[in-house]
């Protein structure tokens, strides 16, 4: 399957794929079984992602994915009116569970300079259609021409052989309460790129 990339300038479109991709994720729905949490999530953060040009769906608008570059920290929007939506789709325990999730992502999220992986989904009828495969290559292959790692987390275990597909590997499980999903942090490292990636890659840089 021959798919086309199309970089985002405004987060909806991905918003509405991503709420609908995400509606049966554990740790998501372990934080709030609010109906409208998932989507609140995505419209505060996805935003943050678009001036880097890596949150982009797939041409025929099925898949979604939204990358951070090498060098550039992840910087939550956190503000009076961010936190005040969050708190009405998660409630006093659901907040918390919130704060705690941040604070355990930055505490292992890795150092050194890597693509950093933050969201990734597909519309549940379309799974299986190899959608997911191009949108992970179209960064992967970026990787590889720069010889520079990824890093993703991941909240389901049925997952976890797509990443491994792609050279993920599982470094480390950690959960942000006793009672919290498992979270499966993994790590790419960057594949020899043929001959002819990286001519193609001077070349778009020249």
């Amino acid at each position: 399957m021959s798919l086309g990339i199309q970089v985002q300038q405004d987060s909806q479109r991905a918003v509405d794929i991503l709420a609908r991709a995400f509606h049966d994720d554990p740790v998501m729905n372990w934080m709030s079984g609010h109906p409208q949490f998932i989507r609140t999530f995505f419209n505060i953060t996805l935003p943050i992602f678009l001036p880097d040009g890596l949150t982009y769906i797939d041409e025929q608008g099925k898949g979604a994915a939204a990358w951070l570059p090498p060098h550039q920290k992840l910087h939550w929007p956190v503000t009076p009116h961010n936190l005040w939506q969050m708190f009405k789709v998660c409630g006093i325990r659901g907040f918390s569970r919130f704060a705690m999730g941040g604070l355990a992502s930055a505490k292992f999220h890795p150092g050194e300079p890597h693509y950093y992986l933050f969201l990734i989904g597909v519309l549940p009828e379309y799974k299986g259609q190899g959608i997911g495969s191009t949108l992970m290559s179209h960064v992967l292959r970026k990787c590889d021409q720069q010889n520079l790692p990824a890093y993703l987390e991941n909240s389901k275990r049925e997952n976890l052989a797509f990443y491994q597909g792609h050279g993920f590997e599982v470094v480390d499980e950690i959960r942000f309460t006793r009672k919290a999903p498992t979270v499966w942090l993994m790590w790419r490292e960057p594949r020899q790129a043929s001959a002819e990636a990286l001519a193609q890659s001077q070349c778009s840089a020249a």
